[in-house]
């Protein structure tokens, strides 16, 4: 018996030509159907796309060293005066075990600060670059990060004083004027901005 043969005996074909005929239109149908489809597009909506208009306020944030401030509000009276910032200060240093060093200090940041990176950094704290932080170093970068939220000069923080305002963009805005270069007439195809 030839192969031929065999396979058409293995396989049962439908014993009439409407069934064959509608089993084939059936596949051809799912065949034509997957071929057809195609992935849903992402993207800003159409009439945003290209607009021109100046970033508007979207929202507010707090500053990570904000949260430490925030938690060294002793009497909970929503301030943070220059006096409890000092003496939570030195009982923050007083928790420290040693000097810290940058991975002990990974620690603490992601403790007090929420994050390893977040800002201000070991870098920051480290001034003379010993690769350790000392109590002077410790106490004076956080008298300054409280000095430079303090914009009223009052020697105390308020709420209002450690949130920060920021503009989210809107769609895509034009770079005329930046000196980009690339493709056709200086815009896209080319590398972009460093």
């Amino acid at each position: 018996m030839h192969f031929l043969e065999k396979t058409t005996n293995m396989i049962s074909f439908p014993k009439s030509s409407v069934q064959l005929s509608a089993l084939i239109l059936a596949a051809a149908s799912l065949t034509l159907s997957a071929c057809a489809t195609k992935p849903e597009r992402r993207g800003p909506p159409q009439d945003r796309a290209k607009s021109d208009r100046p970033a508007k306020s979207s929202g507010t944030f707090l500053q990570p060293i904000s949260a430490l401030f925030i938690g060294m509000d002793a009497n909970d009276d929503k301030l943070v005066s220059n006096a409890e910032m000092e003496a939570a200060t030195l009982a923050e240093w007083a928790s420290f075990d040693r000097k810290p060093s940058a991975s002990y200090f990974a620690q603490w940041s992601l403790k007090s600060l929420g994050s390893t990176d977040a800002m201000p950094t070991f870098m920051s704290f480290d001034r003379d670059f010993s690769g350790t932080i000392t109590q002077s170093e410790f106490t004076t970068q956080l008298e300054q990060e409280f000095d430079r939220l303090d914009k009223n000069r009052d020697g105390s923080l308020q709420r209002s004083e450690m949130i920060v305002a920021f503009a989210a963009p809107q769609g895509n805005r034009s770079r005329k004027g930046k000196g980009e270069k690339g493709g056709k007439g200086g815009r896209g195809g080319g590398r972009p901005p460093r």
